[in-house]
């Protein structure tokens, strides 16, 4: 027979990191515009895994701009 866990207490919930959110679009740059437009819109619907990834891509793509210039 299986028997049944019961929990005394709710799951933990830990806090996402705000560096994960974290990424400065470069002005008058198209892509990195998009990217922040995706973010913003993943933050309002709670997608946090879409937020991190257009933020990670704001980062990497915002490297490329230094190469450039």
């Amino acid at each position: 027979m299986i028997s049944l866990i019961w929990y005394t207490q709710p799951p933990v919930e830990l806090p996402l990191d705000g560096w994960l959110l974290e990424g400065e679009p470069v002005p008058d740059c198209k892509v990195c515009a998009a990217l922040d437009l995706q973010r913003s819109w993943a933050r309002k619907r709670n997608d946090w895994a879409a937020a991190c990834a257009a933020a990670r891509e704001i980062r990497n793509h915002g490297r490329g701009h230094d190469e450039a210039a």
